[in-house]
C-alpha cells in the first residue's frame, strides 16, 4: 500500500445521470433487430473527479458509454475545462466502453432516431460540465492511497471456432489481465470521497437481444463499491481489445452483469478497505491482564508524503493501413442503408433484417475509418498521463490488446500504474503483431498496421519515465 497527503491536496466528486430518452437509438449490435430500447436496466452516469495540489488541477470524466468520437471527447473536455478554469489537457475523458447504452454519435444507420442521437451527444458536454461544477464545489482537503488486487472473471475472447473461423467469443488459454487497480481518496476528515477502479474486460455482456439501456457490468461494479465503501466510484477501462466477459457474454439476463460487476466490485472494495488513510502502523503497547493476558497494540501514524497531481500528454504516431476512398465507402454504406430500410418498411422476416443490419453497420464503420484515415500513412493520437499521488493513469483513444497494457505496467517506474484505452475518444483496435495472420474482427477492422502495438508500448514507457523524473525533481 502507498499513501500520500499534504495540506495542498484536495479532491471533489460530482455526478450527472446521462441515461438517454427512449427516443434515442439503443446499442449498435450488428445482430440486433430493434432500434429503440424498451426501458432501463440501470442508469448511465457521467462522474467527474477533480483533484488539485498547490500547483495543478486536473479532472477525470468517466462516462458509461461505448465510445465517443475524438470530436465529442474534445467538446466534453473543452466545456469541463472551461467551468473548472483549467487547460483542456488536464481533463481526462474516458468511456467504460459499455455496449448497452446509445451507439456512438456517428453510427446513423437508420433513417429514424438519427436526430435524437445527435441531440443526445450535443448535450453531453453540458452534462459533464454540470458534474464537474458539482465536483469543484465539493473540493476539500484529502488524502490518497493506491493498491492492487486480482480477479479472473474476464477471459480472452480470441476464439478459434470449430470451423476454423476466428470469433469474438471465449479463449480460456489466451492472455488476460487479472489486475484490479484501486485508488482510494478520503477527505482529511477521514470520510470516504472517491474510488477509482481499473479492470480489463469488454462490457459486452448485454448483447444483441438485450432491449434495455444498461451500464453493463461496470455499472454494477460501481454500485457494489459504493454500497460497501461509501465512496463515489469511477471506472477506468483497461487494454481490453482481446478480453471479454467470458461464456456468459452476449446475453439479455441482467443477473449476469450483476454477478460480474459484483465480483470485481467486491475485490476492489476489499483492496480499498485494506488501504489505511491516514497511513499508520501498529506496535505492541502492553500486556493487559484480563483473565487471559491480552496483547494490546496501539496505532502509530506514519509520516505522509505530499500528494502530487501531475498531467502529461504526448503525441504517438500510429502507422495506418490503406483505406478505401471516402466516396466509395459512402456509396456502399448508402446502398446497405437503403436495403435495410426497405426490409424494415416491408416488414421482412427478422432473420433478413438482422443480416442486413449487420452489413449496414459494418459499412457505417468503414465510412468512419475512411473519413478519418483514407490517404494517410499514420495517425497522431494523444497519450494522456494523470498522476494522483502514488498512482498514474495512462490512456489512449484506441482499443489496445491486453498484452500491450501488461507490458507497459511491467515497465512503469511508478508503484501503481494503470493503462487502458477509450481515453479521449476511440480510433480502433490495436492488436499484437502475432494476431494479424489469424485475422478476425479485431484485426479485420483495425485501421493500424502490425507495428502499432510496439509503438504504443515504447512511447508510453518513455513518457512514464519522463513524468517520473519530472515528479522526482
Amino acid at each position: 500500500m502507498t499513501a500520500s497527503s499534504d495540506g495542498g491536496f484536495r479532491a471533489g466528486v460530482g455526478r450527472e445521470t446521462i441515461t438517454p430518452s427512449l427516443s434515442v437509438p439503443h446499442a449498435g449490435w450488428g445482430a440486433q433487430t430493434h432500434l429503440y430500447a424498451d426501458g432501463v436496466e440501470t442508469d448511465l452516469w457521467a462522474t467527474v473527479l477533480v483533484v488539485a495540489d498547490e500547483d495543478e488541477m486536473a479532472a477525470v470524466v468517466d462516462v458509461d458509454l461505448v465510445a465517443v468520437t475524438p470530436g465529442d471527447a474534445r467538446a466534453i473536455r473543452t466545456e469541463v475545462a472551461r467551468v473548472l478554469g483549467v487547460a483542456p489537457e488536464t481533463v481526462r475523458v474516458t468511456e467504460t466502453h459499455n455496449h448497452a447504452g446509445p451507439p456512438p454519435s456517428t453510427w446513423s444507420w437508420m433513417k429514424d432516431g438519427t436526430a435524437a442521437l445527435k441531440r443526445y451527444y450535443a448535450e453531453l458536454p453540458d452534462r459533464a460540465a454540470g458534474a464537474a461544477m458539482a465536483a469543484l464545489r465539493a473540493l476539500r482537503p484529502a488524502r490518497v492511497a493506491a493498491g492492487a488486487g486480482e480477479n479472473r472473471v474476464a477471459v480472452n475472447r480470441r476464439e478459434r471456432s470449430p470451423d476454423g473461423r476466428m470469433a469474438t467469443g471465449v479463449n480460456p488459454d489466451g492472455v488476460m489481465d487479472p489486475h484490479v487497480f484501486v485508488v482510494r481518496i478520503d477527505g482529511t476528515d477521514e470520510r470516504p470521497l472517491a474510488a477509482i477502479v481499473g479492470y480489463t474486460a469488454h462490457p459486452t455482456t448485454m448483447g444483441p437481444t438485450n432491449r434495455r439501456f444498461s451500464a453493463d457490468w461496470p455499472g454494477h461494479l460501481k454500485r457494489t463499491v459504493e454500497t460497501i465503501t461509501g465512496a463515489t466510484c469511477l471506472f477506468a477501462q483497461g487494454a481490453t481489445g482481446n478480453v471479454g466477459p467470458g461464456p456468459e457474454g452476449f446475453t439479455d439476463d441482467p443477473r449476469v452483469i450483476r454477478r460480474i460487476g459484483g465480483s470485481v466490485g467486491c475485490e476492489a472494495a476489499r483492496v480499498y478497505l485494506g488501504l489505511r488513510l491516514p497511513p499508520a502502523r501498529f506496535r505492541h503497547e502492553r500486556v493487559w491482564e484480563s483473565g487471559a493476558p491480552l496483547g494490546k497494540w496501539m496505532e502509530v501514524r506514519e509520516p505522509e508524503d505530499g500528494a502530487h497531481v501531475g498531467v502529461m500528454t504526448r503525441e504517438i504516431r500510429l502507422p495506418l493501413r490503406t483505406h478505401p476512398p471516402l466516396a466509395q465507402a459512402e456509396a456502399q454504406a448508402e446502398d446497405a442503408r437503403r436495403r435495410l430500410n426497405d426490409l424494415v418498411d416491408r416488414g421482412a422476416p427478422a432473420a433478413e433484417v438482422e443480416a442486413a443490419t449487420f452489413v449496414t453497420k459494418r459499412a457505417a464503420m468503414t465510412v468512419e475509418r475512411s473519413r478519418w484515415f483514407a490517404g494517410k500513412s499514420d495517425l497522431p493520437v494523444e497519450l494522456h498521463l494523470l498522476q494522483i499521488g502514488p498512482a498514474v493513469l495512462a490512456g489512449i483513444p484506441a482499443e489496445p490488446f491486453a498484452e500491450i497494457g501488461l507490458a507497459i505496467k511491467a515497465r512503469s517506474p511508478f508503484p501503481h500504474t494503470w493503462f487502458g484505452g477509450y481515453v479521449g475518444g476511440w480510433s480502433g483496435y490495436i492488436p499484437t503483431p502475432e494476431e494479424y495472420p489469424r485475422g478476425g474482427y479485431e484485426v479485420d477492422t483495425s485501421p493500424f498496421t502490425a507495428e502499432a502495438a510496439a509503438r504504443v508500448v515504447e512511447d508510453t514507457v518513455a513518457a512514464l519515465a519522463d513524468l517520473h523524473t519530472k515528479t522526482a525533481r
